[in-house]
């Protein structure tokens, strides 16, 4: 791993059960570049799903029903994420149902810590309305289709290096330390 290497996350869900995973994007920094993204369809429980979820993102259970489980895709999914650093807009969402999905999985938590672009955008921007992601996104001239898990990955990713440079810092890590953010460990 690099030494400033961050691995921003989005998961969209089916239902409201945060074991309800449908979708998840990547897109990894590395030494202040976007390197590398990735994306994934998966089968949430069940494969249920609630109206009002899919008005939101527009996945369906039809696109969902032969797509392979969290599980079945996690030797995919975790060399992302083991032994490193997550970042996610709204992180408490995004962590939870990371979490939910170890848990209902009976999978390893990943040994990282994460954390959140909001509370970057929060303090780097602070004359912003509101630090939705679509918000912040215009703010910072970048190019979201909101909802979709591999574009809302590289906003985030996109926000960290936005927040850097307004901040005049070197690296990610230096900005989330100079913005006084918060990392936690999964």
């Amino acid at each position: 791993m690099t030494t400033d290497t961050w691995v921003a996350i989005d998961f969209e869900t089916a239902t409201s059960a945060r074991v309800s995973a449908c979708s998840l994007g990547v897109a990894v920094i590395e030494d202040g570049e976007l390197a590398t993204t990735a994306s994934w369809l998966m089968r949430p429980p069940g494969n249920r799903y609630d109206q009002r979820n899919i008005a939101v993102h527009g996945i369906t259970p039809a696109q969902t029903l032969l797509a392979p489980s969290y599980a079945e895709l996690y030797g995919e999914i975790e060399p992302f994420l083991a032994g490193g650093r997550v970042l996610a807009h709204s992180a408490s969402f995004d962590i939870s149902v990371l979490r939910a999905l170890h848990d209902h999985y009976r999978l390893p938590v990943p040994n990282a810590e994460y954390a959140c672009s909001v509370a970057m955008a929060r303090r780097a921007f602070p004359h912003l309305a509101n630090h939705k992601l679509p918000t912040v996104c215009r703010h910072c001239g970048i190019e979201l289709h909101h909802h979709d898990a591999a574009s809302d990955a590289v906003a985030c990713a996109r926000i960290a290096l936005n927040c850097r440079e307004a901040v005049g810092a070197m690296s990610v890590t230096d900005a989330i330390g100079e913005l006084g953010v918060r990392v936690l460990r999964l």
